[in-house]
């Protein structure tokens, strides 16, 4: 699951990166918690969502979608094929029980270089809103947690903006786990 995540870079490095993007929000900065609005790439835009997908089916917004099925399941299937976006961050949380007295320890993953990265996610466009793609965790966050958002390699993003790649075997492997070589992670004071 990712329940917090941040972002604390300039625009301009979004803009290096998708030298074509149209800005029509400014970038939201700092750390993004459930049901606010994010900054997303969606559709060769920078746009702003509301992080809580809903659809006529989904009333409670839901802020992660397993990777697993979610091409075939009705209520994401639509959305799977023409709606998906990049997330972008610098890090995510997620927390682990501490064995001692049971509190909730949060840790922080990056990657090693502090670069961006951008997490794969789902937008419903009828009511502007989002959820972010989980899948299996890599070793390292294993260690403190079962699931993690999907992290798009650079090299793949233009592959899973693309609306008219529609065939899963090309898809479907983006979901891997992240190789654990390129993150770090920390224990953090929230």
């Amino acid at each position: 699951m990712c329940g917090l995540f941040s972002i604390n870079r300039d625009i301009s490095e979004l803009t290096k990166l998708f030298p074509d993007i149209k800005v029509e929000d400014a970038l939201v900065c700092g750390r993004i918690h459930p049901k606010s609005s994010i900054s997303t790439v969606y559709k060769g835009c920078l746009r702003k969502l509301f992080w809580g997908f809903k659809s006529d089916t989904i009333t409670e917004p839901l802020i992660n979608i397993r990777a697993e099925g979610i091409a075939s399941k009705p209520w994401f299937r639509k959305h799977f094929y023409k709606n998906r976006c990049l997330i972008p961050a610098d890090a995510f949380y997620e927390w682990k029980e501490s064995v001692q007295d049971g509190r909730k320890i949060p840790y922080r993953f990056s990657m090693k270089d502090n670069s961006i990265f951008f997490m794969a996610g789902l937008v419903n466009e009828n009511n502007g809103t989002c959820a972010i793609i989980t899948t299996t965790p890599c070793f390292l966050v294993k260690s403190v947690h079962n699931r993690m958002p999907v992290i798009i390699d650079r090299s793949k993003t233009s592959l899973w903006l693309s609306n008219s790649t529609t065939d899963t075997e090309l898809i479907l492997p983006l979901f891997s786990p992240f190789d654990s070589g390129k993150i770090s992670m920390a224990q953090t004071d929230l």
